[in-house]
């Protein structure tokens, strides 16, 4: 692939959009993703309460053919980033998405993504506005709703169904009738 060739320091530098010092604060302010790979996920840039502005610099890594097109998961990834940054909770998943992509990156493209949250703050389910620029030109527009938890969502317990309640006991018959033993029946037999 010829673009993988050219020389990466040509491209944009972090350090264009947000001082060292800057991206530092910012960094330790988060709360969300501590061990995300901002490298293809974004850095955030800008943070306060509902909003979050983010840069993601495409890098040779991101590119699927030889024209330096850049692979759109990369900007749905950033623009998830952005948006979990802009409700800044621990605890926050991705639960669904409306996404336009207007334009393809390529390499060497600097993507800027804003993120407005909506909703009142101590809503558990959140609505977030997300909108990409290269430049001056709108490349994506997405709204992303998050749900946030109170504990990590692998921790989460389920709360108990009646409709698995009555699967179980269903089961637990049907295991009975098969094998000729039919639980809390007087003188059930065992084979």
């Amino acid at each position: 692939m010829a673009k993988k060739e050219q020389n990466y320091e040509e491209f944009a530098q972090l350090e264009e959009f947000a001082t060292q010092e800057d991206i530092t604060r910012v960094k330790s302010e988060l709360l969300v993703c501590p061990e995300l790979n901002t490298a293809v996920s974004g850095t955030i840039i800008e943070l306060s309460k509902n909003h979050a502005k983010s840069v993601l610099i495409t890098a040779p890594d991101m590119i699927v053919d030889d024209q330096g097109l850049v692979f759109d998961g990369y900007i749905f990834a950033a623009a998830n980033y952005v948006a979990q940054a802009a409700i800044n909770k621990e605890y926050s998943v991705l639960i669904g998405s409306r996404c336009f992509f207007y334009a393809p990156l390529k390499l060497g493209d600097v993507l800027e993504l804003e993120a407005h949250a909506l909703f009142d703050e101590t809503s558990k389910k959140r609505d977030v506005r997300v909108v990409g620029h290269v430049k001056e030109i709108k490349v994506f527009e997405s709204t992303l709703q998050i749900v946030v938890t109170d504990e990590h969502i692998f921790r989460l317990k389920r709360p108990p169904s009646t409709t698995n309640a009555k699967s179980e006991e269903e089961a637990a018959e049907t295991i009975a009738v098969n094998t000729g033993v039919m639980p809390n029946m007087p003188g059930a037999k065992v084979n």
